[in-house]
Formats: structure tokens, sequence, C-alpha cells
């Protein structure tokens, strides 16, 4: 594929470049390591994308068979209680431009965007308007999409298994003098992300700034050690949200925002993936029936 498919552009808001952090780890980041991707200034609200013609889903029957294995995905995936990783995936290499536009049309942009970006691997990730259903495309060094695909889930496996690509260390680093809050917090995040390594935990522990009293050189020195992990996803499901993986595994940043972007709600989650990035069953659910309605429509023209 050349790439060209307008898929989910991020350059508006791009994410922080990863270059040399393989060689630094958690702590050697400095506060630019917690900067995000700009916010919309606007919320988005869900639309039904403008479906092609009849005749032109005629010109292209791999795209028909692919939206029907996408039906069928949807379907097992909403039969999966646990709804915890993909049910399925659908490649797209085998598309031609114009048919993996068709495509692209047909689907549309959902409310959830991610890039995950460290060396070894550039994916960029976005939700179609089918909530569950996410298309993922693999750059090379050159930002080139060498592969793309459709998954069907909560959430992309890539999101869960490569967020984090640093080694775990929990080691507690020299706190200089004058912190108010910073090293308690620290300590008991360090603790929690040992655990959850051990047994990965079931409901997030959250620690919540908004409520604290922080001062800037406790935020200063917690986003220093903390640092950025391989992940930055932009969520707009439960209000404008930014969540980023830190570079100690498990831990994540999730921001939320109101329509003018300020922050108003701050806080640190230790778990697998933050749910307000995840499609729940009754998402799958809903998606099944309305895919099944786009292709009932796009027959019926």
């Amino acid at each position: 594929m050349s790439g060209d498919i307008p898929l989910f552009d991020l350059a508006k808001g791009a994410v922080p470049s990863q270059t040399g952090v393989a060689q630094t780890g958690p702590g050697s980041q400095g506060e630019d390591g917690l900067r995000y991707m700009q916010m919309p200034t606007e919320m988005d609200t869900f639309e039904i994308p403008a479906l092609p013609e009849a005749q032109e889903l005629a010109m292209y029957p791999e795209v028909g068979q692919i939206l029907l294995d996408l039906q069928r995905s949807l379907e097992q995936g909403a039969a999966n209680l646990s709804g915890a990783v993909s049910c399925s995936r659908i490649g797209l290499d085998h598309l031609s431009n114009d048919a993996c536009a068709l495509l692209y049309q047909t689907l549309g942009e959902g409310e959830v965007a991610a890039r995950i970006e460290h060396p070894g691997l550039n994916l960029r990730i976005q939700e179609t308007v089918l909530a569950g259903v996410w298309w993922l495309q693999q750059l090379d060094s050159d930002k080139k999409v060498t592969h793309q695909w459709l998954e069907v889930g909560a959430v992309p496996d890539h999101l869960l298994t490569d967020s984090f690509p640093f080694s775990s260390d929990f080691q507690m680093p020299q706190v200089p003098d004058g912190l108010l809050n910073a090293p308690p917090v620290l300590l008991e995040l360090l603790d929690k992300a040992s655990a959850h390594q051990q047994q990965p935990f079931t409901d997030p522990h959250v620690i919540n700034f908004s409520l604290l009293p922080f001062t800037e050189e406790d935020h200063a020195f917690l986003g220093n050690t903390l640092s950025h992990g391989g992940a930055v996803i932009l969520s707009r499901g439960y209000g404008n949200c930014r969540i980023t993986s830190c570079a100690v595994p498990g831990i994540w940043r999730v921001q939320y925002f109101n329509s003018t972007d300020q922050l108003i709600l701050d806080t640190i989650e230790v778990i697998s993936i933050p749910q307000s990035a995840c499609a729940a069953r009754e998402d799958l659910e809903d998606s099944a029936e309305r895919l099944q309605e786009i292709y009932q429509a796009m027959m019926a023209d």
C-alpha cells in the first residue's frame, strides 16, 4: 500500500518524538515526556458516514467480503463476555488504494485515536464509527504504511502488549529537598505497579491529582520520574480525554478536559489499559446491528 489513505492524521497534534527513549528509560525525559496531543475545541458527535453507492461496492467485491467478515467478527465479539481481547483480525494489505478508500468511506472515523511509537514499532490506530472496530496502520522508518488491518474487540492487542517498551524498574529515585506530596505518591505508584506486574489488576488503582495539594516541583519530579512510555490515546467517548502510558509498565496518565481544553480531572491509573479507551460488549452489539443496517442500505441503492 502507498499509505495515502487519509486516515486519522494526527499531525495537528503530533505525539512527542521518542527518539533516544530506548537508551534512557524512566526518569530521564524531563517534563517534555509528558506533552500531549492538542485537543479539539469542540466535542465530536456520532455521524453516519457518507456511504458509497451500490454500484461502487459492486466494483470492489473484496470490500463487500470484508464487511461480511467484519459482521461475523462483531457478532463473535459481542458474544465474548469478557471483551478483554480482540476476537479477530482482518488484513487489508491485499486491497488496492481505491478499494481501501471505499472501505474507509464506509467505516469512517470514531471517538478514539492512538499512536504507539518507540524503537521497533510505529503504529497508528483509529477506531471507526463502529465502536470496537479498529483500523491499524504499521509504518516504517520513513513513515510509510507497510501493513494495515482491522481489529475487533474492546481495544487493539498492541495497546495491551506494546504500550510500555521499557523493562520493569521499580526503584525509587533520590528525592530532592522541598517536595510536598510527590515522594509518597510515587512510592505508592511504584508499589502498585509492581503488584500489577505480579498479578494484573481487574480494577484500576487511581490517584486523583485534582484532590491533592501538589506544587509545581511535585509535578515536575513526578513527571520526570514516570516519563513517557510508548503510547498516546485520544478519546472523546467519556469527554475529551488524553491517555498516555508512562515509562513504568502499568502506569497511565489519564486527563479529562472540557470543550475549551481546560483540565478538569487529572489522574494516574495503574491498570493494563484505562477503561475510557475501551469499547464495551454493548458497543460491539450496537456496532453489529449498525453494520448490518449500513450494508443493507448500501445494497438497496
